[in-house]
C-alpha cells in the first residue's frame, strides 16, 4: 500500500510539474504573441513611413520636373478649347490661345497637327488659331508649337494638349465576349458551349451617334462560313446582350476559327471586334483565346482604329 501512495505522489508531482511547465509554456507564448504583434505593428508602422518618404520623394520629383519644363518651355500660357465634330463626323476643331516667352515684331506662330499645319493670329501678347484634328489620330500625339522668329524656328510640343483619339468622345463603343463555359475537339469536330456577351456602350455626353445594326459571323481560315443578322436581339437587351453560344464546327488541326462581331452605327463607320479564337496543333498545343479589342473601319473597310493583326 505504502509503494502505491509512492507511486500516486509520484504521479501528482510529476502532473503539478507538467501543469507548471504548460502555464509557463503558456505564458512564454503569450509573451511571444504579444512581440510579434509589435514587431508586426513596428514593421507596418515602418511600411507606412517608407511610403510616405516615397510619396515625398515622387512629389519633389513631380514638382522638379514640372519646373525644369516651365523653364525650358517656349511660352508662358496656353488655352485650348475643343469644338464640336464637323458635319461628316471626321474631325473636330481645335481653338488655341498660346503666350509666348518672347516675342519680336517678326514673330509667327504655327501650330501642326497630324502632318496638317495652320497659323495662330497674334493680338497683343497673345497668339489665337484653331486648327482641324482628325478623330482617328493615333495614341501620344500632340500639337506641336513652331515660333518663327528672328529666321529661327523653334519647337515644342504642347503635351498637355491630348488629341488622341477623338472618336471615343463621339462614337459609340462595342465589346463582345465568349467565356464561361467549354469547348472539345474530337474527331474533326470542336463542339463549344459558352456564355456570349455584347455590350455596347454610347459615347461620352451621350452623343446621338448610335449603332442601326449587329451581326454575328463566323470564318475558318478567313473564309466567312456563317452570318446571322441578331440586330433585333441585341437591341431589346439595350446596352448588355447575354445569351449561350452551343455549335458543332467541322475543323482540322491547323485550322484558325474565328467568331466575332460586327456592328455599323449611324455614321456608316463599321465596328469589329473578336469574341473567341480557336487553333490547335497536331502536338495538342492550343491558341484558345478570347479576344475584346475593338477595331473601326470606315465604309470602305479602310481601318481607322484597332489591331489589324487581328483580321490578317
Amino acid at each position: 500500500m505504502d509503494e502505491n501512495k509512492k507511486q500516486t505522489n509520484a504521479n501528482r508531482i510529476i502532473v503539478l510539474i507538467l501543469a507548471v511547465f504548460l502555464v509557463l509554456g503558456a505564458i512564454k507564448i503569450g509573451a511571444l504573441t504579444d512581440d510579434v504583434k509589435k514587431l508586426k505593428s513596428q514593421n507596418s508602422n515602418l511600411d507606412s513611413e517608407i511610403q510616405m518618404l516615397r510619396n515625398e520623394i515622387n512629389s519633389i520629383y513631380n514638382n522638379v520636373d514640372k519646373q525644369l519644363k516651365e523653364e525650358a518651355s517656349l511660352i508662358s500660357g496656353v488655352d485650348f478649347s475643343i469644338g464640336d465634330p464637323s458635319e461628316d463626323m471626321k474631325s473636330v476643331k481645335l481653338s488655341l490661345t498660346v503666350v509666348p516667352k518672347l516675342i519680336t515684331d517678326n514673330t509667327e506662330l504655327f501650330i501642326t497637327v497630324d502632318g496638317i499645319t495652320a497659323p495662330l493670329f497674334r493680338s497683343g501678347s497673345e497668339f489665337t488659331g484653331t486648327i482641324d484634328v482628325g478623330l482617328f489620330v493615333d495614341y501620344n500625339q500632340w500639337p506641336l508649337l513652331s515660333i518663327k522668329s528672328a529666321g529661327e524656328t523653334k519647337t515644342e510640343y504642347l503635351e498637355d494638349i491630348d488629341i488622341s483619339y477623338m472618336f471615343s468622345r463621339h462614337l459609340p463603343s462595342l465589346y463582345a465576349d465568349m467565356s464561361g463555359g467549354n469547348g472539345k475537339f474530337s474527331d474533326g469536330t470542336l463542339s463549344v458551349d459558352l456564355g456570349f456577351s455584347i455590350e455596347s456602350k454610347p459615347a461620352y455626353g451621350n452623343a446621338p451617334i448610335t449603332f442601326t445594326s449587329f451581326t454575328l459571323i463566323e470564318e475558318v481560315n478567313g473564309k466567312e462560313i456563317s452570318r446571322q443578322d441578331i440586330t433585333d436581339e441585341v437591341r431589346k437587351s439595350g446596352e448588355s446582350y447575354n445569351t449561350r453560344y452551343v455549335k458543332n464546327f467541322k475543323v482540322t488541326y491547323g485550322d484558325e476559327l474565328k467568331v466575332y462581331v460586327i456592328a455599323e452605327d449611324s455614321l456608316g463607320y463599321i465596328h469589329k471586334t473578336l469574341a473567341h479564337y480557336w487553333l490547335e496543333s497536331e502536338n495538342g498545343a492550343q491558341a484558345e483565346t478570347v479576344f475584346g479589342g475593338e477595331t473601326i473601319f470606315d465604309k470602305d473597310g479602310n481601318m481607322l482604329y484597332g489591331d489589324e493583326s487581328l483580321w490578317g
